[in-house]
């Protein structure tokens, strides 16, 4: 009996010998009888890379290839789908040649009969192709019409209000000028306390009776406010309802604008024109400060006429119309006798000088 040995390739590297497996130290000759000697020719792997060997023949088909291999013939001719976006099978455009398609041909197709040299195909075509620049995209079509000029909108004879460049400027006089109350209500309502200064005449009303100070008082500009009553500002200008400044302050329930206005002369009794209702009657009750505004004007309309020995100034003229009643001028200090009686509500019983009678309460204020 002849036994014939062979000799065994060298090992990989030992971070591989997990995945090759290991050469049985004790096997003998006796494997390699009646081994078929193409079987017995086959290559061992020589690249830790390449852990198994690739055999272009038919003994390394398995019976699963080649039914793949009749199934991708049969659908080579068959209608293909739309293409999308990035497909492996978009063909080279504007940006360059398809990465895609270039790796699927070098990974899956290399396998097929005659992959190698579609292999080297392709790392040629991706060798060539990453030292190509890659070119600008297609610029857009031109107009064949030429360049088109813009529309002529305007006539040449037309004039501008708009001073054209390198124009000389027209000496016309004409300047932009602002109304003076406009900007004093603005000011005042905007508290612009140095515009308010600037205009000749502050107690100016609109065509509704509102001035200065009634949107100062409304807006809560104090400073404002003392200027315009320091300058002479009538505290007791009403608007086209009756509104006086005094008004405003209470509906804003600002005490300390309703204290001013009054020591200043304000009307505590005046009413307006639409629902006959005092300052006192005019203070927000849901607002805050209700209650210290309601309450001083109040405490004012009854201490009237009782506080400083009865001493009431009058504010407006006052002609009598009546024998029993007294006339006064604006100014004239009176002295209240008697308040309200029994016949008389809204009408007190003053003496002025030498002479006695009825004043309406209306028109009085305490300084």
């Amino acid at each position: 009996l002849i036994t014939t040995t062979t000799r065994c390739p060298p090992l990989p590297p030992p971070e591989q010998t997990a995945l090759i497996p290991e050469a049985d130290n004790n096997n003998n000759s006796s494997e390699h009888v009646g081994r078929d000697p193409a079987e017995r020719s086959t290559p061992r792997p020589l690249s830790p890379t390449k852990l198994l060997p690739f055999l272009s023949g038919t003994l390394s088909r398995r019976p699963i290839d080649a039914d793949l291999d009749a199934l991708r013939r049969r659908l080579h001719h068959a209608p293909r789908p739309l293409k999308k976006r990035s497909s492996i099978t978009e063909p080279e455009g504007p940006a360059g040649p398809n990465i895609q398609k270039l790796l699927y041909q070098k990974t899956t197709l290399s396998h097929k009969p005659g992959g190698e040299g579609s292999a080297a195909k392709v790392d040629l075509m991706v060798s060539e192709t990453s030292e190509e620049p890659q070119s600008p995209p297609p610029l857009p079509p031109r107009s064949p019409f030429g360049p088109v000029s813009p529309p002529h909108t305007k006539a040449e004879d037309e004039r501008s209000i708009l001073r054209r460049v390198g124009s000389d400027r027209l000496t016309h006089g004409m300047r932009v000028k602002f109304n003076p109350l406009a900007l004093l209500l603005d000011s005042s309502l905007e508290g612009e306390y140095d515009l308010v200064q600037r205009v000749d005449d502050p107690s100016m009303p609109n065509d509704e009776g509102i001035t200065a100070l009634h949107n100062a008082v409304c807006a809560g500009h104090t400073e404002i406010v003392k200027f315009l009553v320091q300058f002479g500002v009538n505290v007791n200008a009403a608007d086209s309802d009756g509104w006086t400044p005094l008004h405003c302050a209470a509906s804003c329930n600002n005490v300390q604008v309703c204290k001013f206005l009054v020591e200043s002369g304000a009307a505590v009794f005046a009413t307006t024109y639409s629902d006959m209702q005092t300052a006192a009657e005019k203070c927000e009750e849901m607002e805050e400060d209700y209650i210290q505004c309601s309450q001083f004007l109040y405490g004012v309309q009854e201490k009237m006429g009782v506080m400083n020995h009865g001493v009431v100034y009058a504010l407006w003229d006052y002609e009598p119309q009546r024998d029993d009643e007294l006339g006064f001028r604006v100014g004239d200090c009176m002295t209240v006798l008697r308040r309200e009686d029994g016949a008389e509500t809204e009408w007190w019983w003053a003496r002025c000088g030498d002479h006695e009678g009825y004043i309406p309460r209306n028109l009085l204020g305490v300084s």
